[in-house]
């Protein structure tokens, strides 16, 4: 087995130069060579205007390109390139290849500059940002890339903010627009499906051999258990790693228990039809069987990778069905199991080593499942900060999956099983090292870890804020937001952005000359603050991109976390003049993932509550709100009252950094029905008072 290697980031250079040794002057690359010199890592004398090196190569043009230094003006010129429209931005190079000089020449387009247009950029609260902002958008644009602005007046008419049925919106096409200053129209660019008869191609063409009966006495055809894996495979297993589909699928049509078992099987299909109800309803019925024979499952089960990999699959499925104590419970078993099987550890010493001999199948099995758990573990922690919830001590005792080291296909593999195996071992790797940078900082966001002195927690922040970045840089482009990207991307990025939230909240709110300041940055207004809104306003456009491209978001849970994180930031600023409109965009993010996931009711209550707490949003517009979620509910879940609904995660982010228990979010939607009665009865006092005539 391999040795896990330490992660290296880029150092948080200090605020001062650092005096440099002579020996790494002389093998640095002269600043004045030239482009073919560079390319060809050949020594040049800089000579104009051609280099000896290029004279004697008979190179025709000797190109060089000077360095300038990114100043404030740079900064500013490289905002107005990407803010300005289209005519201006042109009008503005020509001001600069006219005038020569850089801040001469940003002056006089200043001067020229429209008095109408200069207002309109400089007021508008919707476009303006801070100096940091454009700093990171510069310097950082992987993590923040610069975005046209959304327009608000399209975005409160697109049918993202209100309620859509599956039978209301079959018609629509997938030739919407999106959101964007140009745009339109608005909506949703998918048509939501309707029925068992829609159409769903397999993950792996193999699945056409599955005997189903093998595995489970749930009565369901052969199709139904294809489809409902496939769905998984394809949507929310990339970001969860846990097993291999190849090795999967392969034991699963050849009925074989190497790579799959019952248990497994089970907690995949009690998951999987969850995510198939907001397709077909009928699929929550079979949701409750796979339910009960996994549990039923789970007194047999032995230590094992398979299991592991189940336990996790399980404490996922019960988020959306609300049995909360069990989500703990799972996700921590299989923690404890990583333990004893020596794929987890409490300490250094305790690690158990595997068989060196082990084929490299069984090595991915182990390695995919150890991180699964490892990376389940600290997303709760971080994003539910549940009572109770356990961090994983250590990092995996196992090297982080990889890419196929041989690049060949296993024999009797399909062609779209390895791409599928590709996609996961494309994205998974990266996700594992988001979640390693996460728990390492475990400190900030959980005040029963150890924590640093209070002196040097903003410096630590920090310096957890530029390993994110770092790691963003590193990314390979598949992994970065393009226009069409994967589903799985963007939710990694609304993970990216949710994290940074939580990671500046404990330092933000002071009064303006109070805030602590983050040094590795030059803009003048660089502090918790400003990171904070710069986040906030990259998870506005991942809610909107994803909502309105991704039919994923109505069945997948994995990206509500942003839904949560960005309402919470809008009741925070309620002075915005657009914090409604996206309050309702998060809202009715809920209102599409009521029909598989019950959590989802209870969710909107909790933040309804906070709502009327901080605005003065009415009970009646409250109550129409959740009404509205309760009739899109599957009858299945509406029938459901065996168990009261418990979320004792956190709702309310701010709150819960001084009272935990009050910010539950079950404890913010029971709260729902007072707020929303005294609210109504304090509107009609102010209706009844006499005026003065």
């Amino acid at each position: 087995m391999q040795q896990q290697h330490p992660r290296r980031y880029p150092p948080i250079l200090p605020s001062g130069p650092l005096p440099t040794p002579e020996s790494a002057i002389s093998r640095r690359q002269r600043p004045g060579a030239c482009v073919h010199c560079r390319k060809s890592k050949t020594k040049c004398d800089g000579v104009r205007p051609k280099c000896s090196h290029c004279v004697k190569r008979g190179v025709v043009t000797c190109i060089y390109l000077d360095k300038i230094k990114a100043g404030p003006e740079v900064m500013e010129v490289l905002e107005l390139l990407k803010s300005l429209p289209e005519e201006r931005a042109i009008a503005l190079l020509g001001v600069f290849r006219e005038g020569g000089d850089l801040i001469t020449a940003l002056s006089a387009f200043k001067e020229n500059i429209s008095e109408e247009a200069g207002s309109a950029l400089e007021q508008n609260p919707a476009t303006a940002r801070s100096p940091l902002e454009s700093e990171l958008m510069a310097s950082n644009a992987k993590t923040y890339p610069p975005l046209p602005p959304i327009n608000s007046s399209v975005l409160a008419n697109s049918n993202l903010l209100r309620p859509v049925r599956p039978s209301t919106d079959a018609h629509a096409s997938g030739s919407i627009p999106p959101i964007g200053a140009s745009a339109g129209a608005a909506g949703r660019q998918f048509p939501l499906p309707t029925g068992s008869t829609h159409e769903v191609e397999y993950c792996d063409e193999r699945l056409h051999d599955l005997q189903v009966a093998f595995w489970t006495d749930v009565m369901i055809t052969n199709d139904f258990a294809a489809r409902i894996i496939s769905l998984y495979i394809t949507t929310d297993h990339p970001l969860l790693g846990l097993f291999s589909p190849r090795l999967f699928i392969t034991d699963l049509v050849n009925q074989q228990n190497r790579f799959c078992s019952r248990f497994l099987f089970h907690a995949l299909m009690y998951l999987g039809c969850q995510m198939y109800s907001a397709i077909d309803g009928n699929a929550m019925q079979h949701a409750a069987q796979f339910y009960e024979e996994t549990e039923m499952l789970w007194v047999e089960q032995q230590d094992s990778y398979l299991t592991m990999a189940g336990a996790i699959l399980l404490s996922l499925s019960l988020i959306g069905n609300s049995r909360d104590h069990s989500i703990l419970f799972y996700a921590t078993q299989a923690m404890e199991m990583g333990k004893r099987l020596g794929l987890l550890k409490a300490e250094e010493e305790a690690a158990i080593s595997l068989d060196k001999n082990m084929s490299e199948d069984e090595s991915k099995a182990y390695s995919y499942a150890a991180w699964g758990v490892f990376n389940w573990n600290v997303h709760i922690s971080l994003f539910y900060r549940q009572p109770e919830s356990e961090s994983p001590g250590s990092l995996p005792t196992i090297p982080i999956p990889r890419e196929i080291a041989s690049g060949k296909a296993a024999v009797g593999s399909s062609r779209e099983s390895v791409a599928y195996e590709n996609l996961l071992e494309g994205i998974f790797p990266a996700v594992c090292q988001f979640w390693q940078i996460i728990h390492g900082a475990e400190w900030i966001y959980n005040p029963t870890h150890d924590s640093p002195p209070a002196r040097y927690r903003m410096a630590l922040a920090e310096h957890v804020f530029r390993e994110l970045l770092a790691w963003v840089d590193a990314l390979p482009s598949s992994l970065l937001r393009t226009a069409g990207g994967s589903q799985q991307v963007t939710v990694l990025h609304i993970w990216l952005h949710a994290a940074i939230l939580d990671i500046f909240r404990p330092f933000i709110g002071h009064p303006e000359g109070q805030r602590p300041r983050l040094t590795t940055f030059s803009a003048a207004d660089s502090s918790p603050d400003m990171v904070y809104t710069a986040s906030v306003n990259q998870l506005k456009h991942l809610i909107v991109q994803y909502r309105s491209e991704s039919i994923s978001s109505t069945y997948s849970i994995l990206w509500h976390t942003g839904l949560l994180y960005l309402a919470n930031a809008m009741l925070k600023n309620t002075t915005d003049p657009e914090w409604h409109l996206y309050l309702l965009l998060c809202i009715y993010g809920y209102e599409s993932l009521s029909r598989p996931y019950r959590i989802s009711e209870t969710i909107v209550q909790g933040i309804l509550s906070m709502t009327m707490r901080e605005s003065h949003m009415t009970g009646t517009e409250a109550n129409r709100i959740i009404n509205e979620i309760r009739q899109g509910r599957l009858e299945n879940v509406k029938n459901d009252i065996e168990h009261e609904i418990r979320a004792k995660f956190m709702g309310d982010m701010e709150l819960a950094l001084e009272d935990p228990e009050a910010a539950r979010v079950e404890n913010l939607a029971a709260q729902f029905d007072y707020l929303a009665l005294f609210q109504d009865f304090l509107n009609q006092e102010q209706m009844d008072i006499p005026r003065d005539s």
